[in-house]
């Protein structure tokens, strides 16, 4: 374990606005239990609900520990972190949206402790639940039983990979070595997680350790849980020129399928209209789904059966 004096752990928080919550992130960071030194990075995107005056206040109580970065104009969520990145001094990093929190104190310590003892494994991550903010209702999700292939990375790319970002650790020395954070910058992604996963994936080993350590945030609309339709669109054009570059990275290996990720976009859009009930919009993105013969397409041409769909669908599934 490096000196007591020493950064270990470097904890990121990328912020954009939720005045009412952040604080339940921050707080859960600052009641970890562990022996050693860790500071946290929050860098906000030019929030405009008044967060700021909460960052700074928690910067004023705890000096030696909270570092803020403010961005003058919105940069978008990979940018952000990366930046953050930039500037973090732990030998390990951790990461912790301000929508989600750590209900578990020993999360740090627990994932240090593995990392020190375990020299192959670059990544570990852990079991978490997930916090339906509407409705108040929390879930366990165990994903430390789950197994995967020899080949990691296919896994994460074809979604076979179980996570929240809030419970990862990384080495920074292979975030340093591998990482393009001048990229994620430059093309401003809408991802930072997925991206790391996936190329970090080709050359290190990942854990999860079979306790639950952090909480996801449910909210009915954010930035990554986009409500509209047109919001839907933006998010996953964008998301799809990270989804292109990371093919690029890796092209001996993974075959960039514009049609497949068309039809992934085009089937969230269907379900969005199934949700509404609105059938003008399901016949349209269901025409320009390729693979066109489930149930839930089928309907989607006629009314009648539409109608009778949103019925029965208990029933359908």
């Amino acid at each position: 374990m490096d000196s007591i004096n020493n950064i270990v752990v470097s904890v990121i928080v990328p912020s954009y606005n939720r005045m009412d919550i952040v604080s339940q992130t921050i707080d859960s960071i600052l009641s970890q239990k562990c022996n050693f030194r860790y500071e946290i990075i929050i860098g906000d995107d030019c929030s405009t609900d008044g967060v700021r005056d909460i960052l700074i206040a928690y910067k004023e109580k705890y000096p030696e520990i909270i570092q803020l970065l403010f961005h003058e104009k919105n940069i978008g969520l990979a940018a952000n972190w990366a930046t953050c990145l930039k500037s973090c001094k732990g030998k390990y990093i951790a990461n912790c949206d301000n929508d989600d929190y750590w209900h578990n104190p020993e999360k740090l310590k627990l994932q240090v402790d593995f990392l020190e003892l375990n020299s192959e494994y670059g990544v570990v991550h852990s079991d978490y639940r997930t916090h339906n903010r509407d409705t108040g209702d929390i879930q366990e999700v165990v994903v430390s039983t789950d197994r995967y292939s020899d080949d990691l990375q296919l896994d994460i790319f074809t979604g076979k990979f179980k996570f929240c970002n809030a419970t990862m650790m990384y080495r920074k020395k292979l975030i340093d070595k591998y990482l393009p954070l001048d990229d994620y910058i430059r093309y401003q992604f809408t991802l930072q997680d997925w991206n790391t996963w996936m190329i970090l994936s080709a050359y290190t080993k990942f854990y999860c350790l079979p306790v639950s350590t952090a909480t996801f945030g449910v909210e009915t609309e954010s930035i990554t849980r986009p409500k509209t339709y047109e919001q839907i669109i933006k998010r996953f054009d964008k998301e799809q020129e990270c989804y292109r570059y990371v093919c690029s990275l890796f092209s001996d290996k993974l075959d960039y399928k514009e049609q497949v990720y068309l039809d992934y976009k085009f089937h969230v859009l269907l379900n969005l209209a199934y949700k509404e009930r609105c059938f003008p919009k399901a016949k349209e993105y269901a025409s320009q789904i390729k693979e066109n013969s489930s149930l839930k397409i089928v309907c989607a041409r006629h009314y009648v059966l539409f109608l009778l769909y949103n019925i029965f669908k208990k029933y359908l599934k």
